[in-house]
């Protein structure tokens, strides 16, 4: 609530919106998301079998996907395409706990080149697909 913390708001082009401390029920919007994206999340790990503790990555998946859908709010384009100002590409996506192949270059050339995954999501930091 500083006189910095405001003057950095401003020239970051950011519009402060202050709501009353406890009162979740004030932000409507943010809090149906939060519950969209805990049962997408209770969704893919029962379906997937996969362990609680990857809760993080599902989430992250389902909020990726959420993002690179349509949605009501965009009539006929998606989040990504209003930000990015292109179509995002769903070609490489794979079903969230799938099962994959993973190229495992180690060991000698008569042992196995790959070992069975689970697909967890898309890595933010890496460069390959």
């Amino acid at each position: 609530m500083s006189d910095a913390f405001h003057a950095h708001l401003q020239a970051a082009g950011t519009v402060q919106k202050l709501s009353v401390h406890d009162t979740p029920e004030h932000n409507g919007v943010v809090e149906r998301l939060n519950r969209t994206l805990v049962e997408c999340v209770c969704a893919m790990l029962h379906v997937s079998a996969l362990p609680h503790f990857l809760w993080g990555e599902a989430v992250q998946h389902a909020c990726w996907l959420k993002n690179h859908t349509l949605t009501r709010a965009l009539p006929g384009t998606t989040p990504y395409e209003a930000a990015a100002g292109s179509k995002p590409d769903l070609s490489m996506v794979c079903e969230w706990g799938a099962v994959v192949w993973v190229h495992d270059p180690t060991g000698s050339k008569l042992d196995p080149q790959a070992c069975e995954g689970h697909w967890v999501g898309l890595d933010a930091t890496s460069k390959g697909v």
